[in-house]
This record gives structure tokens, C-alpha cells and sequence, in this order.
């Protein structure tokens, strides 16, 4: 669950570490110049905020994670089966059938396929749970063939 957040949020722009640390640079040069023209109220607000921005990865993790325990979906094992006419996934507490409109874009990663059903929805298809090598592949070009924006990360 956590890799696919994390594939996910490789495809937002702020999300990415040069923006992150782009924001502490900037953060760090406002605190500076908060001390050097003495303005007390901006020189607190940019030193909490450089203190806090590099935990704010590690608290999102906490959270997803304790977010997830209460979860219905939480330690249940799905089958995620895509064909000509779109997907199905099937677990202990859900059947979900959507066809491809359903997604809107699907990214290629070095480890798994991102389907991605507009914003902040997404299906996570890691390599390591295909049956085999061609599984992937198969799968691969099904994606490919039938959602408009996909590419390769």
C-alpha cells in the first residue's frame, strides 16, 4: 500500500523531492531574512516551518498507515484480472468491476503499472504479484492499447 502511494505521488509536481527541497531553501532564506531586517513574528513562522517540513513525509506515512488499520480492505488479499473489456478485482469484502473509461491515465514504473482513475483514486499493480513474466507483459500492452495517457516513468 505504501509503494503505491508513493508511485502515486510521483506524478505530483509538489510532491517531488526537488520541490520539497526547493520549499526548505526557500524557507531557510526567509528565516534568514526575517533575523537580518528583525522581524520576530516572520523569523518564528519560517523556523517552525524549517523545523517541521523534513517530518512532514515520515507523519503522512504514520497516518496512511493507521488510516489503513481501520480499513475494511485492511489484510485482504484482492485479484485484480484486467481484460478486453476493463478490469476486475475481487476480495474477502468487495467485487469491483470498471471498464476502461473508468481510468484516465497509467504510468510504467520500473516495478509495477499505475492505473489511475482521476484524482486520488488508483490501482497499484505490482510486478512481484503477476504469475509470470509474460503476465506483465500482457498486461502491459492491454493497458497500453486501451488508456489514452500512459507512458513510462
Amino acid at each position: 500500500m505504501l509503494t503505491s502511494l508513493k508511485r502515486y505521488r510521483q506524478l505530483i509536481w509538489w510532491m517531488r523531492p526537488f520541490f520539497r527541497g526547493f520549499t526548505l531553501l526557500l524557507a531557510a532564506l526567509s528565516l534568514a531574512l526575517s533575523v537580518i531586517y528583525q522581524v520576530p513574528q516572520a523569523a518564528v513562522f519560517f523556523g517552525v516551518a524549517l523545523v517541521t517540513l523534513p517530518f512532514t513525509r515520515p507523519l503522512d506515512v504514520w497516518l496512511v498507515r493507521r488510516r489503513f488499520r481501520r480499513s475494511p480492505y485492511h489484510n485482504d488479499d484482492v485479484v485484480f484480472q484486467l481484460s478486453e473489456i476493463g478490469s476486475h478485482a475481487v476480495g474477502r469484502n468487495s467485487e469491483v468491476r470498471l471498464s476502461w473509461g473508468a481510468f484516465t491515465k497509467a504510468r510504467r514504473f520500473k516495478d509495477g503499472l499505475l492505473l489511475v482513475q482521476g484524482a486520488h483514486v488508483f490501482n497499484w499493480l505490482p510486478d512481484s504479484a503477476a504469475r509470470d513474466f509474460d503476465a506483465v507483459k500482457q498486461a502491459q500492452e492491454l493497458v497500453r492499447a486501451r488508456i489514452a495517457d500512459y507512458r513510462d516513468v
